[in-house]
C-alpha cells in the first residue's frame, strides 16, 4: 500500500512537470484545428502569443502541434526570456527541450551585447546559443565575426571559431579560435592568430592569452612587425598601457630592406620609447653578396627614429666581428643602417689577412654588399706581416683605409706618421735591410693585402738599418701590440672560450692594465 502512495505521488509530480511546460497560447486573429495521423495540430495566425515558464514566444502566425509540444512560427518572430531577447523570420521552438531554432535573420540581445546571424539554436534552459554559418557580433565598441560562436550565459564565457574577426577601437584581431570568459575578462586563441594595431603594428602566433581588463597579453611562437622591424620568440608578452612587448627563446629581430637580422634568447620593443632590446648572447648578421658579416655582442639595441639617419643599431660590450676575409673586436660599437656605417670604441682592432689595424675609434663603410672604407681615428697603428715573417708598421695621428673588392686597396696617414718597412729583394725571400721613416703624411699602397709601397709627404725622415743592425728595440714602434691570439674564428661568435696572451709577450704601455694577461669570448652554443 505504501509502495502504490509513493507511485501515485511521483505520477502526481510527473503531470504537474509536464503541465508547466506545456506551451500555453493564444491569437487575435483565426484559429484551424485539424488532426493529420491522429496527432492534433492548430493554426494560429496574426498577433500570436506563446508562454511556457519565464518565455515569451511573438509572432505573425504559427502552427502548433499538442502531442509534441511543439511550434513553427513565422514572420516578426520575438522571443524573450528574461534579459534575453531574439528576434527572427522563422523559428522551431520544442517545449520538452525547450530549444529554439531561429533562422533568417535573427538578431539575439542580451545587455549591451547583439549577435546578428541567419541560423541560431538557443537552449533556454541552459541559456547555450549557438549559430553556425557565420555570425556578427556587436557591443558598445567592438564588433566580432565568426563562422561558428557558442554563447554559455551560465558559465559566463563564449567560444568562436572559424574566420574570427574582432574589429576594437586600436587594433584587429584575425583568429582560428577564440575563446572569451565575460567573468575574468580573458580572450584566449588557438592556432593562427594575427593582430594589427592602431600603430601598424602586426602580431603573428600561434594562439595567446589576452587580459583585457589590464591589457596585457601572452602568445606562443609569434611575431611582432613594425614599421622598422619584425620581432620573433618563442613567447611573447604584451603591455599594451605600457606598449612594450617582450619575447623569450630563439629571439630574432629583422632589420627591413637593410639585410640585418639580431638573434639571441631574449629581447624586448618599447614602442614608447622607439626601441628594441635583444641580450642573452645576441648576434647581428648582414647579408653581403656571397658572404655574411657578423656582430656578435652581450646586449644590442635598435633604436627607431622618424629621420632615416637616426635609426641605428647598438652593440655592448665585449663586440665580436666575423666576415670571411675581415675579423675585429672592440667594448662598443655602433651600426648606422641608413649609410651601413659601423662605429667601434674603446680598444678596436680589426684583422684582415695578414694585417692587423687599430686605434682609440675605427669607423668602418659596408656598402653595396662590400668593406668600402675604414676610418681610424686617434693613435691609429697598423701592422702588415710580409713573406719572412717581419712586421711592417704604420702609425699616425689618424689613418684612412681603402678597399677594393675587400681587400685592403690603399692606405693614407694624416699626422704624426712613423713606419718601418723591411726592404726584401729575389722574389721577397732575401733581407736587405728595414726603412725607418719618421713624417707628417704618407700613403702606402697594398698588393693582396701586402704593403707593396709607401709614399711619404711634408720634410721626411728616415734611415736604412742593414739586417746585422736590427734588434727588437729598433724592430718595433712605439704602442706595437700584437693581438692575432684574440683573432675571432667564427666559432667565437657563438661559442664560449679564454684567450690567453701568449707567453713572452706583454701588451704595450697604454693597455697595461687593462689586459691582465687574458681576454674571455663569452658566446652562447649557436
Amino acid at each position: 500500500m505504501r509502495k502504490v502512495f509513493l507511485l501515485v505521488i511521483i505520477l502526481i509530480g510527473c503531470l504537474e512537470s509536464a503541465a508547466q511546460k506545456k506551451i500555453k497560447y493564444r491569437a487575435e486573429g483565426r484559429q484551424e484545428f485539424f488532426r493529420k495521423d491522429g496527432k492534433a495540430i492548430r493554426i494560429l495566425v496574426e498577433q500570436v502569443v506563446f508562454t511556457q515558464e519565464n518565455t515569451t514566444v511573438n509572432c505573425d502566425s504559427s502552427v502548433y502541434y499538442r502531442q509534441e509540444n511543439k511550434m513553427d512560427a513565422f514572420g516578426n518572430i520575438k522571443i524573450t526570456d528574461d534579459s534575453t531577447v531574439i528576434t527572427s523570420r522563422e523559428l522551431t521552438y520544442e517545449g520538452d527541450s525547450r530549444m529554439a531554432y531561429l533562422r533568417d535573420n535573427v538578431i539575439y540581445k542580451e545587455g549591451i551585447r547583439e549577435l546578428s546571424t541567419d541560423n541560431l539554436d538557443y537552449d533556454l534552459d541552459r541559456e547555450i546559443a549557438t549559430y553556425r554559418g557565420g555570425g556578427r557580433l556587436f557591443d558598445s565598441t567592438n564588433t566580432l565575426t565568426s563562422t561558428t560562436g557558442f554563447f554559455y550565459s551560465q558559465e559566463d564565457y563564449a567560444v568562436f571559431w572559424g574566420n574570427v574577426v574582432l574589429i576594437a577601437p586600436d587594433f584587429v584581431l584575425k583568429a582560428d579560435t577564440l575563446r572569451y570568459n565575460t567573468q575574468t575578462k580573458v580572450a584566449t586563441t588557438n592556432g593562427f592568430t594575427e593582430i594589427v594595431d592602431e600603430d601598424s603594428t602586426i602580431l603573428h602566433s600561434n594562439g595567446g592569452i589576452f587580459r583585457t581588463y589590464i591589457d596585457q597579453s601572452e602568445f606562443i611562437k609569434g611575431t611582432v612587425e613594425t614599421e622598422d622591424y619584425t620581432l620573433d620568440g618563442d613567447e611573447l608578452f604584451f603591455d599594451d598601457i605600457a606598449r612594450y612587448y617582450k619575447a623569450n627563446g630563439n629571439v630574432k629581430l629583422l632589420a627591413k630592406d637593410r639585410d640585418v637580422i639580431i638573434t639571441g634568447d631574449e629581447g624586448f620593443y618599447d614602442k614608447e620609447k622607439g626601441f628594441s632590446k635583444i641580450y642573452g648572447d645576441p648576434v647581428m648578421k648582414k647579408i653581403l653578396k656571397e658572404d655574411t658579416f657578423y656582430i656578435a655582442a652581450d646586449t644590442m639595441i635598435a633604436l627607431d627614429g622618424e629621420i632615416e639617419s637616426e635609426k641605428r643599431i647598438l652593440a655592448y660590450p665585449d663586440i665580436r666581428i666575423f666576415k670571411k676575409n675581415l675579423q675585429g673586436l672592440a667594448d662598443s660599437a655602433v651600426y648606422f643602417q641608413h649609410d651601413s656605417i659601423i662605429y667601434m670604441y674603446s680598444e678596436p682592432v680589426l684583422w684582415t689577412k695578414k694585417t692587423q689595424i687599430s686605434s682609440d675609434t675605427i669607423i668602418m663603410e659596408v656598402t653595396e654588399n662590400a668593406i668600402k672604407k675604414m676610418k681610424l681615428r686617434q693613435n691609429a697603428f697598423m701592422i702588415s706581416q710580409d713573406t719572412l715573417s717581419n712586421y711592417n708598421q704604420v702609425k699616425g695621428r689618424n689613418m684612412t683605409a681603402f678597399f677594393e673588392d675587400n681587400d685592403l686597396h690603399t692606405v693614407s696617414v694624416d699626422g704624426n706618421g712613423e713606419t718601418i718597412f723591411y726592404l726584401l729583394e729575389e722574389g721577397d725571400s732575401v733581407l736587405m735591410g728595414m726603412n725607418r721613416l719618421l713624417c707628417s703624411d704618407m700613403s702606402i699602397s697594398f698588393e693582396d693585402n701586402d704593403i707593396s709601397t709607401i709614399t711619404v709627404y711634408k720634410q721626411p725622415e728616415g734611415k736604412i738599418v742593414p739586417p746585422h743592425e736590427l734588434t727588437p728595440d729598433v724592430e718595433r714602434l712605439r704602442g706595437f701590440f700584437l693581438r692575432d691570439f684574440e683573432r675571432p674564428s667564427l666559432e667565437d661568435i657563438f661559442t664560449k672560450r679564454i684567450k690567453e696572451l701568449p707567453e713572452g709577450q706583454t701588451p704595450p704601455f697604454k693597455a697595461k692594465g687593462k689586459m691582465k694577461g687574458k681576454r674571455q669570448v663569452s658566446r652562447k652554443g649557436g
